[in-house]
């Protein structure tokens, strides 16, 4: 009995079976597809915020993304933010060009290769002041700067505009690096919370279209987590002849504390 009983395992043992490899993950299936991903965006935008939807194909866990600027407050050196969401919300974007690089993997690390797509924002209107940057993010009790441009204004020899600030949250740094570019700088204090510029350029070209007006240093303070808003009020401008030329739009920055 004993005899038959080994044959038998030895038969078994010979026999042979078909593994079939239906894990869509495993590379050793023969259906298995690399993860992918896919983007589409215009080359211009015209908002500062944007959502930008990814594709995937269907066993795709996970989206990254990263940007490269000459732009340093979005710029991400080359770090990389990875979510579920198949959704990239870009928002207080600068009047810069950038590079957007996105990949997608699957729950096992896998990755897809890299897609990328380049665009400008253009969302500030000709013949504006314009703040940069947009957002900023500082420590308490610490100093920052932005800087006051024009942005396609042509043809101005004076400026006269008003900064607003929250004073519960800021001070404005006067002697501590703020620097104003114009042959004629008058600045003054109205109130605990506007800083008055009038900013005047000698010649006979005035201000470049796009040059850098003023640059405002304040220093936060002891308020940890807290947001405020710098803006522009009351912005006039004359041109080389003595006219009044329209100011079509100003910006804000928002500032963050950590």
């Amino acid at each position: 009995m004993k005899k038959y009983f080994f044959i038998l395992l030895f038969f078994l043992g010979c026999e042979t079976f078909d593994v079939v490899a239906d894990n869509p993950l495993d590379p050793s299936n023969p259906d298995y597809e690399l993860p992918m991903v896919s983007i589409t965006l215009l080359n211009y935008i015209s908002l500062d915020k944007i959502d930008i939807t990814l594709q995937g194909n269907e066993n795709v866990s996970e989206y990254g993304y990263t940007i490269n600027s000459d732009d340093p407050f979005i710029d991400m050196n080359d770090d990389w933010v990875f979510s579920s969401s198949e959704i990239i919300s870009l928002e207080f974007l600068n009047e810069y060009t950038y590079e957007l690089l996105v990949k997608s993997r699957y729950p096992t690390g896998q990755e897809s290769n890299v897609e990328n797509v380049i665009f400008t924002v253009d969302a500030v209107l000709p013949s504006s002041l314009l703040l940069y940057p947009k957002s900023i993010e500082t420590d308490i009790i610490t100093n920052f700067s932005i800087s006051l441009y024009a942005h396609e204004l042509p043809n101005v020899s004076a400026l006269d505009f008003i900064i607003e600030y929250d004073n519960t949250k800021l001070s404005w740094m006067a002697n501590q690096g703020s620097k104003e570019y114009g042959d004629v700088n008058v600045v003054r204090e109205p109130s605990s919370n506007q800083i008055h510029y009038t900013i005047g350029k000698y010649g006979e070209n005035g201000f470049d279209q796009n040059a850098l007006i003023a640059e405002i240093v304040f220093q936060m303070k002891d308020v940890s987590g807290s947001t405020s808003f710098i803006k522009i009020l009351s912005a006039t401008a004359k041109s080389l002849d003595g006219q009044t030329i329209e100011i079509a739009g100003t910006n804000q920055t928002r500032v963050d504390v950590k």
